[in-house]
């Protein structure tokens, strides 16, 4: 089962001359404080911005939500054009301030008369934007509290005995299994997710999907408890339903992030509905089934056409969280807008697209890439472009795709899953990939 465990601690041995002298003179010893990262109604500290934005790639957050933290974290009054300077200074892989993202009136911000922008701490969106925030940097948090030596150790003349070199290694790499294994389930639930009629249960290790109907939707309770992560729409409200007990696992709500955007100084406003950002992160053209036909299934009895749609709906669910996983954002897409919105639903340990990419990239080593629509429920990886990385500059990725070494560059937004080729591939081994205009 899986459990969140931070670890902040670690064993220090000290060697001195005449340590009982020592011991008699100066008080004990005071281990350094460790930099917690806060709750989410805490604001951001500028240590946590820093290790978060320092040298890294920040692409999957818009820069709506970059100003955000920088405003909440130095707490002061700053033009945009100010904030882009403090940005650009942190780091380049980031998206930038451009007519396409000026901060015009939104719920992040309250802009004064003399057009300085300063943090609205009501907002809807501040707790997702802090959680983005401190999802990116706690481990450079953690090596930094190592590192920082107390005041007796400054006072007295110390040699210290590193750690172990592979502790680290080795302690991220049970993170990384813990997250590996933990059982996850994607939940859909018709009509509603208050008043569950029908719902199916993907098992997202065992890949297989379960339908429960009627009075069999009791039966789910007991079928939850296998699982450590439980995902849905509106989730919460179908496991307050009596009999079910999820205390033990992590619930993850696949609504979106953020209920409307700003699209124009008129004030005219997109709402964002779950179809509209399942379809724009996906690409699978209808995500879920119209609720009438749905509706019209229930009463009249037509189970089997009922859990063949709501089976169909609970596999874009899975590719829309998957998506959510791997990028830490999803894709709005509609008309003009193209962006993404930062969620936090990865465990500590899952292997993000950058890392990905990244270790690839300075392994040499081979990857499958599925581009554009998400995989396919039966064969995930049919699709997939068997390809070697030969730069990763975010938010695009450049890769050959045959042995004669063409260059092909792909935005990393249009991946929707990644994973190391087979042992067995041989490094020229190429899929033969069906020629598109766009990818």
């Amino acid at each position: 089962m899986y459990r969140k465990v931070v670890d902040l601690g670690f064993e220090r041995d000290v060697l001195a001359v005449g340590a009982a002298t020592l011991l008699d003179e100066h008080p004990a010893p005071q281990l350094p404080k460790p930099v917690l990262l806060g709750p989410d109604d805490v604001p951001l500290s500028t240590e946590e911005v820093e290790a978060a934005f320092r040298d890294r790639s920040v692409a999957s957050l818009p820069w709506i939500q970059q100003a955000a933290a920088v405003l909440d974290a130095r707490r002061t009054p700053m033009t945009a054009e100010e904030i882009e300077t403090f940005l650009a200074g942190l780091t380049t892989h980031r998206e930038k301030l451009g007519p396409r993202n000026r901060p015009g009136p939104s719920d992040l911000f309250l802009t004064d008369e003399d057009g300085r922008l300063t943090l609205n701490p009501v907002a809807p969106g501040l707790v997702a934007m802090r959680r983005a925030v401190r999802g990116l940097p706690p481990a450079v948090l953690v090596q930094r509290s190592r590192s920082q030596p107390t005041a007796w150790e400054e006072g007295c003349a110390v040699r210290r005995v590193e750690p172990e070199p592979d502790a680290e290694a080795r302690r991220n790499a049970e993170i990384e299994e813990s997250a590996r294994t933990a059982r996850r389930a994607v939940l859909r639930v018709v009509p509603s997710a208050a008043d569950p009629h029908a719902v199916a249960v993907l098992d997202v290790g065992r890949r297989s999907i379960q339908t429960f109907l009627g009075r069999d939707v009791a039966k789910l309770a007991g079928l939850l408890e296998r699982f450590d992560v439980i995902a849905g729409l509106h989730i919460r409200d179908t496991l307050r339903a009596p009999g079910f007990d999820v205390d033990h696992c992590q619930v993850v709500d696949l609504e979106p992030p953020q209920k409307s955007r700003r699209l124009n100084r008129a004030g005219r406003m997109l709402q964002i509905t779950p179809e509209l950002l399942i379809a724009g992160t996906t690409r699978i053209r209808r995500p879920l089934g119209e609720p009438e036909r749905v509706g019209r299934y229930l009463s009249e009895g037509d189970h089997w056409r009922l859990a063949r749609r709501i089976e169909s709906d609970a596999k874009a669910l899975h590719a829309f969280y998957q998506y959510g996983v791997l990028h830490g954002a999803l894709r709005l897409r509609w008309g003009f807008v193209d962006e993404m919105l930062a969620t936090d639903w990865a465990l500590p340990g899952d292997v993000s697209l950058h890392q990905r990419l990244k270790s690839a990239y300075e392994k040499d080593a081979v990857v499958d890439l599925v581009v554009g629509v998400a995989p396919g429920w039966a064969d995930p990886w049919w699709r997939a472009h068997r390809v070697l990385i030969v730069d990763v500059r975010f938010p695009e990725v450049v890769m050959t795709r045959n042995e004669r070494g063409e260059k092909l560059p792909v935005a990393t937004h249009e991946i929707q899953a990644a994973r190391p080729a087979p042992e067995d591939t041989e490094p020229w081994a190429w899929h033969r990939i069906r020629a598109r205009s766009r990818l």
